[in-house]
């Protein structure tokens, strides 16, 4: 369906000729992208939805009178960052992509009170970079240095293996500037500054993007402004020549960082694992600390992509030998100190802690050489350029698409005791069936934030993404993993990110319904909030909430009278010859006990003579001991549960 013109010339008014376009090649680049086949689909398709347009704005007050115009024309919109994800792109018909990628700059660098301000458009690798000059560091997400700082901030999630001092970007999101779903400018923070995510009064920063963002469905965010973190390496990062065997996986790695050194600890039994890094945690020794798996999935990682990263990590396993087993489960950690005193401090510590949980250093670490340079020197260099470029082909490195059968935060034993069991038993199930890429069964990886006790894991496995069979076995893991863990009862599969969002048979929004209900019914609060900012509902709401669900949701119930002590349900109306028609105010004693209702063909007993004639007296006593008056059949009175009398009619 194409975009009416007269809406369609309301857009080019505000942007230009030349920043808006409806030629179908440009708008085919914004239908493919990672989890296609996975989020929006029952059937694998790597296609998601055209747009009817695509414009883009170079400043706030063009994005605001973008959003008025498709207000004003009922034209559903999605904002558009540097699109990592299929929840960056449109999930309906009918919807204009609003680009931001003309608002690049970086607005503020504030060195003494330690935060960024930055538009839409930059990303980390640019703030990293600027921000290694002034002895400040960013927090990355895992998404890669490519992605927008402002999105992973203010609209969506990501672990980041900076968070172990640097913390969860959801806590690093200080002031914002929001454009509204309607067209209104909101300003978090204080309003001359943007150093507080919070002003006086209620906190918005849960409706804004609470643990995971609210993915362009809320409107769109100009401006935000980021927490830095102390850097103590150089001011620029400097690369040479990676010697072979390294230069296999990438012919360049960053030179020696002065007082940095990376370990890589290896543990008999995850078990292990937890007593450690609880106990780093607890030292706060670590800059960055984090698990990649085992040795398959650390040398497939290393950046050889594909069949050949797969074969070269084999033939190397095999030349280790017994050591394959201990390399199961490693753990890396980077320790980074001002001064050179501090960095051995942090060793011994390291060391000692490594010896208590029943750890040991990696053998080959100590005794082979490449070159001049020994391997835990090249080593070192290496996963540094992994950490501090933060690059995903070293991540997700083992080619074809990929996905994760959980994603699961929390303590480090309870993530632990519920992914790495379920998580082995699963990648060797579907590595035998060949649907999916044999990578080794320990694929796991965390990230520690904010040094303490708390992580947020994946298990990672890769399929085909051309081939329906290896989606469709991909699909089959999650939905297994659901049936097994729920059948283990361990009670917080519900907050499994992962497994309430994909499945073979369902939708992934009728997973967030499902997931909403064992969780405080927080998916009709979202569509509360939904329809409290968007009114007109125009922007697109594929990926917040139960996405095209949540419109039912809300729909008024029923009229009925209350009624005392049973809200909930309506006063049931008497049958004709069974009981006199009571007063208004006799109808609220209904909570109270009352007597047996008279057969239609008998009256009331009188205990005595009324005071005026024919006045039926009370049944029997209630609880309380008080009796009851029975009304005529239209306007005698009864006393109330507090044993007074209401007016007579």
């Amino acid at each position: 369906m194409a975009l009416a013109r007269e809406a369609y010339r309301a857009l080019e008014s505000i942007v230009g000729k030349e920043n808006i376009c409806e030629e179908p090649a440009v708008l085919e680049s914004y239908t493919w992208t990672w989890l296609n086949e996975f989020i929006y689909k029952f059937t694998p398709l790597k296609w998601g939805n055209r747009p009817e347009a695509v414009v883009l704005p170079g400043c706030t007050e063009e994005v605001q009178a973008i959003v008025k115009a498709c207000n004003r024309y009922q034209v559903r919109y999605k904002a558009f960052g540097t699109g990592y994800g299929a929840q960056s792109f449109p999930g309906q018909d009918g919807v204009v992509v609003v680009d931001l990628r003309r608002m690049n700059r970086i607005l503020e660098i504030d060195e003494k009170n330690k935060y960024a301000v930055v538009e839409p458009y930059v990303t980390w690798m640019q703030l990293q970079a600027e921000g290694y000059k002034r002895g400040l560091a960013t927090t990355p997400i895992q998404g890669g240095s490519q992605c927008s700082v402002l999105a992973s901030v203010t609209s969506c999630y990501g672990m980041n293996i900076m968070g172990t001092h640097g913390g969860y970007n959801a806590r690093n999101a200080l002031g914002v500037e929001w454009v509204l779903p309607t067209g209104e400018i909101l300003k978090l923070g204080s309003s001359d500054n943007w150093f507080t995510g919070d002003g006086p009064g209620p906190s918005l920063r849960g409706i804004m993007r609470g643990n995971s963002g609210a993915l362009g469905g809320l409107g769109i965010f100009t401006k935000c402004a980021i927490k830095l973190h102390h850097w103590p390496g150089p001011t620029k990062l400097e690369t040479e020549k990676a010697p072979a065997p390294l230069s296999f996986f990438s012919p360049y790695m960053l030179k020696t960082i002065e007082n940095c050194r990376v370990h890589s600890p290896m543990f008999p039994h995850w078990e292990n694992v937890i007593d450690f890094m609880y106990k780093s945690v607890d030292a706060e020794i670590a800059y960055c600390m984090f698990t990649a798996g085992g040795a398959e999935r650390l040398l497939g990682t290393m950046g050889a992509a594909g069949k050949e990263g797969v074969e070269f990590a084999q033939n190397m396993l095999a030349l280790m030998g017994p050591m394959k087993d201990q390399l199961k489960y490693q753990v890396m950690i980077m320790l980074f100190a001002d001064t050179e005193q501090e960095l051995e401090y942090k060793e011994k510590v390291l060391h000692q802690i490594i010896t208590e949980t029943g750890g040991a250093t990696q053998p080959m670490m100590e005794d082979l050489t490449l070159g001049n340079r020994s391997m835990r020197d090249a080593m070192n260099s290496f996963i540094s350029t992994f950490v501090f470029g933060n690059d995903t082909h070293m991540v997700h490195g083992m080619g074809g698409g990929f996905a994760i059968t959980a994603g699961y935060g929390g303590t480090c034993e309870s993530v632990a005791r519920y992914m790495f069991p379920a998580g082995e038993m699963l990648k060797e199930k579907y590595m035998k069936k060949g649907k999916i890429l044999d990578d080794g069964i320990n694929t796991l990886y965390f990230n520690i934030f904010d040094n303490a006790p708390v992580i947020y894991s994946e298990v990672e496995f890769h399929y085909d993404q051309a081939d329906p069979e290896s989606v469709k076995a991909g699909r089959e893991i999650i939905n297994d993993e659901w049936k097994y863990k729920e059948g283990k009862k361990y009670g917080f599969e519900h907050t499994d990110i992962c497994l309430s969002m994909w499945s073979p048979v369902t939708p992934w929004q009728e997973r967030v319904a499902k997931l909403g209900k064992l969780s405080g019914n927080f998916h009709i609060w979202q569509e509360r909030i939904k329809q409290a900012l968007d009114p007109n509902d125009v922007c697109d709401r594929s990926t917040y909430g139960v996405g095209y669900l949540g419109k039912g949701l809300l729909e008024p119930a029923p009229q009925t009278k209350p009624v005392a002590g049973k809200k909930s349900k309506a006063a049931k109306k008497p049958k004709a010859g069974k009981k006199p028609k009571a007063s208004k105010k006799a109808k609220a004693a209904k909570k109270t006990k009352i007597s047996k209702k008279p057969k239609a063909s008998k009256k009331p007993k009188a205990a005595k003579k009324p005071k005026t004639a024919k006045k039926p007296k009370a049944g029997k006593k209630t609880k309380t001991g008080r009796k009851i008056k029975a009304s005529k059949k239209t306007k005698a009175s009864r006393k109330t549960k507090a044993g007074g009398k209401t007016r007579k009619k």
